[in-house]
């Protein structure tokens, strides 16, 4: 989620387009500084959970997004064009859960295990 953020950002400023992300809650005047700072902030969490110094991050960012996916996608006013698209926002947001539970998992603080 942080690369493909990091990398929306750099497209829309190379090429001076404005982001129109309903699904964020960001207005498109706000949204490349707002795509910038979740994909740094969110690369920043993988990174010190994956090298070990503040595991506990990684399930903070994960519930970020999964909380961003549901807001964005299910209790916002952004409507789906076809129902194929709203199976892929399900599949997506289900993917986000998991992902969540795997960032618990690994986050969990043991001594013994660095």
């Amino acid at each position: 989620m942080s690369g493909f953020l990091l990398a929306l950002g750099i497209v829309s400023a190379a090429t001076s387009t404005d982001l129109h992300l309903d699904a964020i809650g960001l207005p498109p005047e706000k949204a490349l500084a707002g795509v910038f700072i979740l994909g740094i902030v969110g690369l920043l969490c993988t990174v010190l959970a994956f090298t070990g110094i503040v595991r506990v991050l990684f399930p903070f960012w994960a519930a970020l997004v999964v909380w961003l996916m549901i807001d964005g996608f299910f209790l916002s006013e952004a409507t789906f064009a076809e129902p194929a698209s709203f199976r892929w926002a399900i599949l997506l947001t289900l993917g986000a859960i998991v992902a969540f539970f795997g960032a618990v998992s690994t986050a969990r603080l043991n001594p013994y295990n660095s």
